[in-house]
Parts: C-alpha cells; structure tokens; sequence
C-alpha cells in the first residue's frame, strides 16, 4: 500500500494499490503524444515561433551590457548608442508580434485537439454494451469529457508549448552566460543539483496525489449527477438535509484532497527561489572580489549575469510547474485510457453481414443466459414466433421477460444456444443492421432535449414533416402537440419533463411508428398511466402492431388478452404457452393464478 500524503487525505475507500491505473509512464506518454501526430507541422510552426521569440528576447542582457560598458560608462553617445538602441526596440516589436501569433496558433490548436478527444471518446462511449452503461455512472463519465481530457488537452498544447519555450530559453541563457564569463557560470549554476534533488523526492508524493484528487473528483460528480437526477425522490422523502450533509462532506474530502497535494506540490516554489538566490548570492560575492582586479568583470558583465541568474530560474521555476502538471497529466491520462481500452462485450463477428427488411419471424433455441457468469438467469428458452405475431410475455419481477427482450436485441449475447430471426443467427448480422429492425417503447420512454420533430423523427432523421405529423396522428399526439405554442418546434425539457408520462410515451410510439421496423418490443408500454391515457396508448400500440412482429412485456390482463401466443415464464424458464382463453382455464395453471391475483387486487 503506497503512503498517503496526509493524515487529511487517506486513500479512498476500496481504492487499494492493484486498482490504481498500472499502465507504464513511458507506454502512457508514448500513447499521449501520438494525440498530437495531426498537429505536429502547425505545433512545430508555433514551437519554432516560440524559440524565436525566446530567442531574441534573452540577448535584451547582452545589448544592456554592450550599452553600459561601451557607452553608458564611458560616457559616449555616439551613432553606434542609437544604433544598439533601435536594435533594441526593434526586438521588442519583432518579439511581441511573434508573441500574438503563437497565442492564436496555440489557442486553435488547443480547441481542435479538446475537439478531437471528446469526439473519439464519445464515439468509443456510444459502441460500448449495455453491461457497461449499466456499471459506470454517468458522473464518473463525465469526469473523463470535462475534467481529465481537459488536462491533457492543456499538457499538450500549453505546457508542452512553454517547455519548449523554457527549455530553448534556459540553453541560450547558459550559452550566454558561459560566452561572457565561464567562471562566474559555474558559480550561478552549483545550487542546480539541490533542486533537482528534491524534486525526485517529492515526485512519488505528488503522483499519489493527484490519482487521489482524481479519484475524489470522480466520486464527487457520481454524487452530483445521482442527487440532481433524483431531487423528485430527495424531497419526496424528506431527504433535502440529510442528502446535503453528504454533500458537504463529499465536497469536503474533494477539497482537502486538492489542498494537501497542492500544499505538496507548493514546497518546490521556495526551493527554487532559494536556490536562485543563492546562485545570485554567490556570484554577487565573487563578483565583490573581481570588479575592478578582472578587465573581463565590468559593470555591465554583472548586470547582464544578474539579468540572466534571474531569466534562468524563471524557466527552471516552469520546469517544477511542469512537472506538478505532468503529474496530473499522468493520472488523468490513465484513467481516460483505461476508459477507451474498455472492450465491449458485444461486438460484430467478423463475418457479420448487413440484411434487408426482415420478415420478422424470431427463434429462440436453447438459450441460456447469466449476468454474473455464476448463475443462469434463463434456463433453456425454446420459442417461436411467427413473422406478423403479437407475442406476450408475463411473469412476475425477475422471471426474465425483460432480458429476453435484451436478448433479442442483442444487447447481450446469449451464454448458450442462439437466437434466429429470419433463420439468421443474429451474430451473424451486423449490430446497426439488427437494431434497424427493431423498434423499443420502453416503460420510461427518454425524451431528448432537441425539438419534438426530432425527437419523433429520432429513428428517421431524414422524415418530412407530413411524415411525422401522419405518424404523430396514429400514436394520438398531434393534439396535444399542435397545442403547444410552438407545435413540433417545442424543445423539450430534460426527459421531457413539461410532459406527463403518458404523453411523453405517446410520443416515444409516434417514433416508434416512424421507425417503421417489421419487429417491435413494448416493455411496459403503458404502465403508470390513468385509465383514459391507457386507451390512448392502446390505441396507438394497435395501429403501431399492425402487419408487425410484436413483443409485448405487460402486467396488465388488457394489454395481453389479444395476444396471438401467450408466454408464461418463472424463475428464467418458460412454464406455459397459449393464448388467453387456453392458459386462464387451465386448472392451477400459473397463468391463471396470476390472472385471478391480478383480478382480485383491481377490485
């Protein structure tokens, strides 16, 4: 176990050493730069304009010093004075203008390269399985979009920018000061060794640190997203006080953690000031002793030696920053890479094809299915479907309706036997061409924030507006939408929030209606509604079932007395099938029972 870097900051809880990112520095900063490779002209055009710049400004020294011990000291103004003058100015407007152009430079390169990292992160996101989407929270994402790639984003353009900087003005000044004086060199550069020896101590420290902050910041936005998106619930249960002290002490730990790595990493600014003037010191009390004995220590010799002692740890003091930086670069580029290594489970064989239109017709044979790879969750589901049949499935919680439904859509793979539509097993079809066959109006549709023309035109974003209307007709929520001030235009809420459940599931069918897929999967598709809303919604499902293959997850005797093939599953296995009449008349037939339990409870 690595030690903590203070009594404040313990590591988090169940954060042991083996699960703190492992991958090599060396692999990591190999993989972070090659983040530049479509930058590397325009970065190497803004690094040389850097060097430049730097460049012209260290010989503002050396030109002080040619004006003092030339001029100024001996008391002439001759052309030569105005001459080293202009040049002077001239520098500084030539150093200036180089200074605009690598601000802008770096600034577009910087929007470009954030650009590209959310873009490669979002794309990775969106092709991941649902194990994953189910086992990461959102606040832990979205600390890898806002906090951790805009780290790298800034190493990699700022801070690799101003070491280049830095370094090529640390060399030059070096190179200066040893031209002018290399004995009075050596003096200023013997406290070096010092700073750079307590910056290999504090480095292990400081990383630690940093991976703590991350982690602390990740846990912070878990909580944030959770208790925003569950504020009904908080104040539902009386929870505003209690769920606030959390936060508070989440918050607290997040700060401290910061302070204590920060008040690490602040122990190297007067080690670096420290030694800056003692190099200064000590030149000024070798320089007491040759002024005036030495020809080659004038004046302006240990002016500009003065100058250059003070530009030179100026640099060094970057280089301490830059390494603090690389430390969270470090932790936050493990953690986004750990991220983008992640596999999805579910992935296209590499023989998978494209179909066309399907017809519809579905087989399960065999299935076998686990989440946990300990026990099964389904127990050898044989079933058949007709292209065109309404099938319902029923069961009480946890019988497996839903996960065969997930199954189906392949949002999982099957633990054993396999699943046909069409005669095709579907891990022989490609994912997009599989999910283009089959519409979900799931029990808590998701409305988008964007319009409610695209939000119903999700699946054809290419509908006219005839089109959606038409579909939004069948699913009977034109009404209601043509009522809103600015009809399909409206922007919804987040989730749809200004929209009652039933409403918003009337238009997660007016999308699904749009879709026009041969398969379809209601899960629930009308629970939580008020009777009037139900019929709405029973409606608009009738018209949406037509000539289609529907699978219908339902409690509600209404929404399955119709159903071509009644599948009755307990405990993952199927125990009965038939449809309505058949099943309810079976003497101590489980259908039956929970039709007269269902029955019992309405009344």
């Amino acid at each position: 176990m690595l030690k903590t870097i203070s009594k404040r900051s313990p590591r988090p809880a169940g954060l042991s050493k083996d699960e703190l990112p492992s991958m090599p520095p060396r692999e990591v900063m190999l993989r972070l730069f090659s983040y530049l490779k479509p930058y590397r002209r325009r970065m190497m055009l803004t690094v040389a304009i850097y060097m430049i710049c730097v460049t012209i400004s260290q010989f503002y020294p050396y030109i002080d010093r040619i004006l003092i011990d030339n001029y100024i000291t001996a008391k002439v103004l001759d052309q030569g004075f105005f001459v080293m003058v202009i040049l002077a100015v001239a520098l500084h407007i030539l150093n200036y203008s180089g200074f605009m152009a690598r601000s802008l430079s770096i600034t577009t390169i910087s929007q470009d390269l954030l650009f590209d990292l959310r873009s490669q992160l979002f794309y990775h996101i969106a092709h991941l399985s649902f194990n994953f989407h189910e086992a990461w929270p959102v606040g832990k994402t979205m600390s890898r979009f806002l906090s951790d790639v805009s780290t790298l984003n800034d190493f990699l353009t700022n801070q690799i920018a101003a070491l280049f900087n830095d370094a090529t003005s640390a060399v030059i000044i070096i190179i200066l000061m040893f031209a002018i004086n290399p004995g009075m060199a050596l003096v200023a550069l013997i406290t070096l060794p010092v700073l750079f020896i307590a910056a290999a101590i504090l480095r292990p420290r400081i990383h630690e640190g940093w991976e703590i902050v991350r982690e602390y910041n990740t846990r912070f936005n878990i909580f944030l997203s959770e208790n925003i998106s569950g504020m009904r619930v908080i104040q539902a249960f009386v929870r505003e006080n209690t769920n606030f002290n959390q936060f508070q002490q989440s918050n607290s730990t997040l700060v401290k953690s910061w302070l204590d790595v920060t008040n690490l990493s602040a122990r190297l600014g007067p080690i670096v000031e420290i030694t800056r003037a003692a190099g200064l010191a000590a030149v000024l009390y070798v320089a007491s002793y040759q002024i005036g004995l030495s020809q080659s220590l004038t004046v302006g010799t240990l002016v500009a030696f003065t100058s250059y002692i003070n530009a030179l740890w100026g640099p060094i003091s970057t280089f301490t920053n830059v390494y603090l930086v690389l430390q969270a670069t470090m932790a936050s580029a493990e953690k986004i890479f750990e991220l983008l290594d992640t596999q999805p489970k579910v992935m296209d064989a590499p023989d998978a094809v494209d179909v066309g239109r399907v017809q519809g017709g579905i087989t399960l044979e065999h299935v076998n299915f686990t989440y946990d790879g300990a026990s099964n969750v389904l127990h050898d589901i044989n079933l058949h479907i007709e292209p065109g049949q309404l099938v319902a499935l029923v069961g009480q919680t946890g019988s497996g309706k839903t996960t065969i439904a997930s199954l189906i859509n392949r949002f999982y793979d099957v633990t054993g036997g396999r699943i046909l539509i069409d005669d095709i097993d579907i891990r022989h079809m490609k994912q997009t061409s599989l999910h283009s066959q089959i519409a979900v109006v799931l029990q808590e549709p998701f409305i988008f924030t964007d319009t409610l023309l695209n939000n119903i035109r999700y699946g054809r974003p290419g509908a006219t507006l005839p089109e959606v209307i038409r579909a939004a007709r069948m699913a009977n929520c034109h009404e209601f939408l043509a009522k809103l001030p600015y009809g399909y235009d409206t922007v919804a809420h987040e989730r749809g929030s200004q929209f009652s459940g039933g409403q918003r599931q009337l238009i997660s069918i007016a999308r699904a209606i749009l879709a026009d897929t041969p398969i379809l999967v209601l899960d629930e598709a009308t629970s939580a509604v008020d009777t009037q809303t139900e019929m709405l919604i029973q409606e608009a499902l009738e018209r949406l079932m037509k000539g289609r293959t529907a699978i219908v997850i339902a409690h509600r005797l209404s929404t399955i007395r119709k159903a071509d093939q009644i599948v009755v599953l307990k405990d993952g296995r199927i125990v009965e099938t038939g449809n309505h009449e058949s099943l309810v008349n079976l003497p101590d037939g489980y259908y039956a029972r929970l039709c007269r339990a269902q029955m019992s409870g309405e009344h």
